[in-house]
C-alpha cells in the first residue's frame, strides 16, 4: 500500500513537473516572438525601442481587458439563475408557513 502511494506521489511530481517546464518554455517563447516583433518593427517604423515597448503595453492592456466581467453572458446566466433560486426557496418557505 505504501509503495503505491510513493508511486502516485512520484507519478504526479514528475507530471506537475513537466507541465511546469511547458508553461514556463510557452512563456519564454511568447516573450521571444515580442522582442522579435519589436525589433521588426523599430527596423521599419524608425520608432525608439521605448516607443514600442509602450506601444505593446498598450495593446496588452486593451487586450487583456480589465478583468471586470460583470457583463460577461456567462455571469449574466449564473446572477438569473441565482435570483430565481433565491426567489423560488422564499416562495417555498412563504408557502409552508
Amino acid at each position: 500500500m505504501k509503495d503505491r502511494l510513493e508511486a502516485k506521489i512520484q507519478k504526479q511530481i514528475r507530471k506537475r513537473a513537466f507541465e511546469r517546464a511547458d508553461v514556463l518554455r510557452q512563456e519564454r517563447q511568447d516573450a521571444q516572438k515580442t522582442q522579435h516583433t519589436l525589433d521588426a518593427l523599430q527596423e521599419v517604423t524608425g520608432l525608439r525601442r521605448p516607443e514600442l515597448e509602450s506601444i505593446a503595453d498598450e495593446a496588452r492592456l486593451s487586450v487583456q481587458g480589465t478583468g471586470d466581467d460583470f457583463f460577461s453572458i456567462k455571469n449574466q446566466i449564473l446572477m438569473t439563475f441565482g435570483a430565481a433560486s433565491a426567489i423560488l426557496i422564499l416562495v417555498g418557505f412563504v408557502y409552508i408557513i
